[in-house]
């Protein structure tokens, strides 16, 4: 077994979070599944403007440069709201699976992390919606890609809220608009580089540890700490002056 400084560990961490694109991932991205799906790329379609953004268009006016490509649908309201994302979401399984890779765990880190940053934050808008998305990755290096859909109005989630949103819901002319975003590989965190962090905490835990111990160790009367000065060791305890200057709870001089 080798092993690594703290410090060696960090430099790691360091490239790994802040390497360019071309260093973080040479998979081929994934986002011509796009173009199987349908809908289309009209601001129109997501009923929205950049000015003042609904939920299904915040990725894109929030992370356009992460975007490679994504896709506005409107459609006649069904039982199940999401099912284009749904849709969306086996196609886009399919890709990763068909290039070699693998879905990340939504409960993992790199979907979290993913999730965290890439859909509307909740509370910010009082329209109701709802988000899915997954993360391909072929190694714990190789980002393939990652997807957001964002369901607007979606009925199911209408049907559970308050009156007022039932009513609404009802309202058969206005259609369930879905975004779907495809992210580019290099925009979204590796598993390497969780792996490389949690390295790097362990390391400085065992740092610190290491400096405690040998505190300890060599603690000897004379010694300076951020208490005063020992003059006494009686282990596993150590006598401390209290300076004349600083006030203690019951006027003790040494602790």
């Amino acid at each position: 077994m080798v092993l690594v400084s703290a410090a060696t560990v960090r430099m790691i961490v360091t490239a790994l979070l802040v390497a360019s694109p071309d260093d973080v991932t040479s998979a081929p991205a994934i986002a011509d599944f796009l173009t199987s799906l349908g809908g289309d790329t009209a601001m129109k379609t997501s009923r929205s403007m950049p000015s003042d953004p609904l939920p299904q268009i915040y990725p894109l006016v929030r992370d356009e440069s992460e975007i490679i490509d994504y896709r506005f649908f409107a459609e006649k309201p069904t039982a199940n709201g999401s099912v284009t994302a749904e849709r969306v979401g086996g196609v886009f399984a399919r890709k990763c699976a068909a290039k070699g890779g693998r879905i990340e765990p939504d409960d993992g880190e790199v979907a979290r992390s993913f999730h965290g940053r890439a859909l509307p934050p909740r509370g910010k808008f009082k329209h109701f919606w709802s988000g899915v998305l997954a993360v391909c990755v072929r190694s714990p290096c190789e980002i393939m890609g990652g997807y957001v859909a964002i369901t607007f109005d979606n009925p199911e989630l209408a049907t559970k809220s308050d009156l007022g949103a039932r009513l609404f819901s009802r309202i058969s002319s206005m259609p369930t608009r879905t975004a779907v975003y495809a992210y580019r590989p290099e925009r979204i965190r590796s598993p390497a580089s969780f792996q490389a962090q949690q390295a790097a905490r362990r390391a400085d835990n065992v740092a610190e540890q290491r400096t405690q111990e040998a505190f300890r160790r060599d603690l000897a009367v004379g010694t300076e700490t951020n208490c005063d000065t020992v003059i006494q060791i009686r282990e596993p305890m150590a006598q401390i002056a209290v300076p004349l200057v600083r006030l203690t709870p019951n006027g003790q001089s040494t602790f």
